[in-house]
């Protein structure tokens, strides 16, 4: 999650920073800090969504991208 914010205090559209936040802030069920993290995402990536993840981030597979997907699901991603 550090490295995440800190990616994003430097850059603000940086879109996967904002991704990785969220996913990481939803497993670890941080509600309130998940919902403002989607909320963000949803700013600098409107059209994201699990599916949208699933069939753009090729470079995620198996296990660790259904990892992934369950923490931005947690966040409330749809």
């Amino acid at each position: 999650m550090r490295l995440a914010r800190e990616a994003i205090r430097q850059r603000g559209d940086f879109v996967e920073a904002h991704r990785v936040l969220t996913a990481a802030v939803g497993m670890a069920g941080h509600s309130e800090v998940a919902a403002a993290a989607l909320q963000e995402l949803r700013r600098v990536q409107p059209n994201v969504s699990l599916v949208w993840i699933a069939d753009e981030m090729p470079i995620m597979q198996g296990s660790e991208l259904v990892h992934y997907l369950e923490g931005l699901r947690q966040a409330g991603l749809d």
